[in-house]
């Protein structure tokens, strides 16, 4: 009798640990694991900067937000990391990543439109390439001038911000126009 009902225990046990991690593990493949996804605890910066998410950059470090989001997004650009699919899948976000596979139109290849960060020019009058200006324009978004080969050229980006209690204010690429 005992083991019996050892075995049933065992069973409902199994049953419920099984129910659960198959819901677990339906989040966990709808996500690609290189990538992140923006979600509730991701601070968007649409609603401003309340007192909280003012104390949370200050503790990672952060006064000017801003200036830190320049900062990054001049290595970004002047350094072409852009380029890189690794760089795309962790710094950008699956909203963005969606856009560039779409936009990138090589047949039976798959990759990132990643010339959508520059002008889409494919020569140019010389091998100047720089980040040139970077504005704030309010809700995240911020409007950058470039030259690429000598043409120059602008794009809007938009930024989000994730805080991540071990490493601080990490910023992530929304979207581009």
């Amino acid at each position: 009798m005992k083991e019996k009902f050892l075995i049933v225990v065992s069973m409902v046990t199994l049953c419920f640990v099984i129910g659960c991690n198959s819901k677990n593990k339906k989040t966990v493949e709808t996500a690609d694991s290189d990538s992140i996804k923006i979600d509730s605890v991701t601070k968007q910066m649409d609603d401003g900067f309340n007192d909280s998410l003012k104390a949370e950059l200050q503790k990672a470090g952060i006064e000017d937000v801003d200036a830190a989001i320049e900062g990054f997004f001049t290595d970004v650009y002047n350094e072409k990391y852009y380029e890189d699919e690794g760089f795309i899948k962790k710094y950008c976000t699956e909203k963005l990543q969606k856009k560039l596979k779409e936009a990138y139109d090589y047949d039976g290849e798959e990759g990132f439109a990643t010339w959508k960060f520059r002008s889409e020019a494919q020569d140019g009058p010389s091998e100047e390439y720089k980040l040139v200006k970077f504005v704030p324009d309010g809700n995240g978004w911020y409007k950058y001038d470039f030259v690429d080969m000598g043409v120059r050229g602008s794009h809007r980006i938009k930024f989000v911000i994730h805080i991540n209690p071990r490493n601080g204010a990490e910023f992530y690429i929304d979207e581009l126009e």
